[in-house]
């Protein structure tokens, strides 16, 4: 015969708990079986409760008992069970969530953007490495982990009381982030005020494009009315209006030190300048210097 782990003290508490709420309505709930002595009704009950109750926590027990106060029908054992399992209809399950954390991560490596909640995020985290470089085998690897480690984040939350709150993670690809964000808000991950706001400022690459040719045409639009009245500025060096100066005409002559010497000596002084160091050995021979 099955026994139960469940403490019979635990039980006898829901049970007086039930008896003091609900008065008549429990006695119509869990009527005394023909032929049944006080004492066995007593043993029955507790009996039952301790198997139905199998493997609830305290934290499950009192989630249980808040929702019988404010109960108006008295409940069976199984259905005051069902109270005291954590509310799933706002989580989603690990596999429901791995495959929309799994596409944080593309084929090549880039980060996308993705909505999701704390938990995905953690979870994902655990296995992001084997996304990011293993092949298919170690991605059916990170999947058992991320839900392994989703699940257990969730019932910490559920246990909590806490609901699932969805955040935009943003990517690097523009175009992916515009398309995820209006499906979050198709899938209800995010209400309509808070998509719209966090696309208020994005373009797709064929918007931001298309922006710029208008911008190019309006600049050009507004130079060709701009033309007739403004002195545009002219580049003095170019070929085509370069005046020739004096001087450029000018052709410097050079003398070679080697044809006439005191030829080549006078136009240094005339400039003012030094003999060169690797012709001196010249002016020893007639006896000068400059």
């Amino acid at each position: 015969m099955f026994e139960s782990t469940f403490p019979k003290k635990w039980a006898e508490e829901i049970i007086s708990r039930m008896q003091r709420y609900y008065r008549a309505k429990f006695s119509a709930t869990f009527p005394v079986a023909e032929g049944q002595t006080a004492e066995q009704y007593e043993d029955d009950l507790i009996a039952t409760a301790c198997e139905v109750f199998e493997g609830l926590s305290p934290d499950d027990i009192k989630r249980g008992l808040d929702r019988m106060k404010r109960s108006t029908f008295c409940p069976i054992f199984p259905e005051f069970a069902g109270w005291c399992e954590p509310k799933t209809d706002d989580w989603l399950g690990s596999h429901e969530a791995w495959a929309i954390a799994e596409k944080s991560i593309g084929f090549g490596g880039q980060e996308l953007t993705v909505i999701w909640t704390e938990q995905m995020a953690q979870a994902f985290s655990r296995c992001e490495e084997l996304i990011k470089t293993g092949d298919k085998y170690q991605r059916a690897e990170a999947k058992k982990i991320f839900c392994d480690a989703y699940d257990r984040l969730v019932t910490q939350a559920k246990d909590q009381g806490l609901k699932p709150i969805y955040v935009t993670s943003l990517g690097t690809d523009k175009d992916q982030a515009i398309a995820a964000i209006k499906q979050a808000e198709v899938d209800g991950f995010l209400p309509a005020p808070v998509a719209q706001a966090q696309l208020e400022h994005k373009q797709t690459k064929a918007e931001i494009q298309s922006d710029s040719l208008k911008y190019k045409t309006i600049a050009q639009e507004a130079l060709a009315k701009l033309a007739p009245h403004i002195k545009r500025n002219v580049n003095k060096m170019t070929e085509e209006v370069k005046e020739t100066q004096p001087w450029e005409s000018y052709e410097m002559q050079h003398i070679d030190p080697f044809d006439d010497f005191d030829e080549y000596k006078a136009a240094l002084q005339s400039e003012q300048k030094k003999l060169p160091q690797a012709v001196r050995f010249m002016d020893e021979k007639v006896g000068g210097g400059v």
